[in-house]
């Protein structure tokens, strides 16, 4: 058998975590999706409530339903790529970090 080639070898990384089992379908689905929301609310130049932003990309073209988009909010939060800013009682607003 030949070399592996460069091109070939970065297709199958980009297949397989860090853990090296198989990404699904349905992983890379969802992490598409959740870079589409960072990208929507890096495109915002103010804070927005978790509605307007979920209605923002519902505008958009892109379809989920209202638990999966605070379910990949919240992700976004915890893995410090937007920041959260809660005010009052349970209002809450979300914003790209300022680099």
């Amino acid at each position: 058998m030949g070399p592996i080639t460069q091109k070939h070898q970065r297709r199958n990384e980009m297949q397989y975590r860090s853990s090296k089992s198989r990404i699904t379908k349905q992983q890379e689905e969802y992490n598409l999706l959740t870079n589409q929301i960072l990208e929507y609310i890096n495109s915002l130049g103010e804070e927005k409530d978790a509605e307007t932003l979920w209605l923002g990309l519902r505008e958009k073209g892109y379809v989920m339903s209202n638990t999966t988009f605070y379910n990949r909010l919240k992700k976004l939060v915890d893995n410090g790529l937007i920041k959260k800013i809660t005010v009052g009682y349970n209002k809450n607003f979300y914003c790209a970090l300022k680099g």
